[in-house]
């Protein structure tokens, strides 16, 4: 049993001189091996369980359960027992029902130790051997098999343990690959968000800039233009910032980002939003994302129009609608309808499904519509 943990060449070499030595026990007891009588028995069962054991030397673990070579081992090691008596002849036997144990259950593994009893017997009788000694090479005999079997059963449970631990260690690998990449994919999504807001504002600022130029206007009122634009893309910057600081989970001010968002709107706005809503969390960061892409859609879509951001927290639920005034039948060019990602409304609906909660947008009779319904307890979670 111990030679399981060897490599498979010192194991062969451990098998080969084991053999070596029940031979030499074979042959230098009485009666020994010769052409004749007694001896010549002695000589024919020795030559079969060394050919056996060699056999199965070659390939230990051949098959599953019983194999000739080990009924060959176990009824001439029987034989042999009684035959030379004063030898170690048993160890041929007591290879045979080990070597069946360890391939397979005990009952696959039961004959063979059944054979080799059965040859002992027939020998003890032929050669008036006591029966005692049969008794006790049969115990054992079984105490040998169900050793056997106590250690194969140990050695496949630690193979399915290991089996288990890299079943585990793959199965941790594979969920941290997920969370990368969804950790990708929201730095990702909250990026695009602030940078298509920043960069939406920056344009139409850039763009009415331009009509200034080519109108003449004066120097002061460019220059004012400007300087708008330049703020655009510094809290285009800061608010980049603080998405990366809030993914690393640092706090963010959501109540004071929405409010900037609202301020910085280059048209006619108002914010209605209590002071105890709870807006901590992954709820106060998806209600800002929310306002901040409904905010850019309408300066693509309906620049200069009214807007109304209105934010209401009750025990169950967070609500937030973005409402403008922009007309959904005017069908004038709008410069920045194909500026940004494309990827506004749905970006709005996985955040929102991601923390149970809904999102819908729509035309109304004066413009659109943009409705955030989020659980407060899915959402606090």
């Amino acid at each position: 049993m111990i030679l399981v943990n060897l490599d498979r060449r010192t194991a062969t070499i451990a098998r080969l001189l084991g053999l070596a030595l029940i031979v030499w026990s074979v042959v230098s007891s009485s009666p020994a091996p010769s052409t004749h009588g007694r001896g010549l028995v002695v000589a024919l069962l020795l030559a079969a369980a060394v050919l056996a054991f060699a056999w199965w030397t070659a390939r230990p673990m051949d098959g599953r359960g019983a194999t000739a070579d080990l009924y060959v081992l176990a009824i001439a090691g029987g034989a042999l027992i009684a035959a030379s008596p004063r030898s170690a002849a048993s160890a041929f036997v007591f290879v045979a029902v080990v070597a069946a144990a360890f391939r397979d259950e005990v009952p696959r593994a039961l004959p063979v130790l059944a054979f080799g009893t059965l040859a002992l017997a027939v020998s003890v009788l032929i050669y008036d051997a006591t029966a005692l000694g049969l008794l006790a090479y049969a115990l054992g005999f079984a105490a040998a098999l169900l050793a056997a079997s106590n250690a194969r059963q140990a050695v496949v449970r630690a193979e399915q343990a290991e089996l288990l631990l890299a079943q585990t260690q793959l199965s941790q690998e594979e969920r941290l690959r997920a969370a990368r990449l969804e950790e990708s994919s929201q730095l990702a999504r909250e990026v695009h968000d602030v940078l298509a807001h920043a960069l939406a504002g920056l344009t139409i600022q850039l763009e009415a800039t331009r009509a200034l130029v080519e109108q003449g206007a004066e120097r002061d009122v460019i220059l004012e233009r400007v300087g708008r634009a330049h703020a655009l893309a510094r809290d285009g910057l800061r608010e980049t910032r603080e998405v990366v600081g809030a993914l690393r989970g640092e706090a963010v001010a959501i109540p004071d980002a929405i409010r900037s968002l609202v301020d910085a709107y280059d048209g006619p706005s108002e914010l209605h939003l209590p002071a105890d809503a709870p807006l901590g969390g992954a709820a106060g960061l998806t209600l800002l994302r929310v306002v901040t892409e409904a905010l850019t859609n309408v300066q693509k879509h309906a620049p200069g129009a009214a807007v109304s951001v209105s934010v209401a927290a009750g025990p169950s639920e967070l609500v937030a609608v973005v409402t403008d005034s922009g007309t959904p039948g005017d069908t004038a060019p709008r410069p920045l309808a194909d500026a940004g990602g494309g990827y506004g409304l749905k970006g709005m609906h996985e955040r929102a499904q991601r923390l149970g909660g809904t999102m819908s947008a729509g035309p109304t009779a004066d413009g659109w519509r943009v409705e955030l319904r989020l659980p407060v307890a899915e959402a606090s979670a």
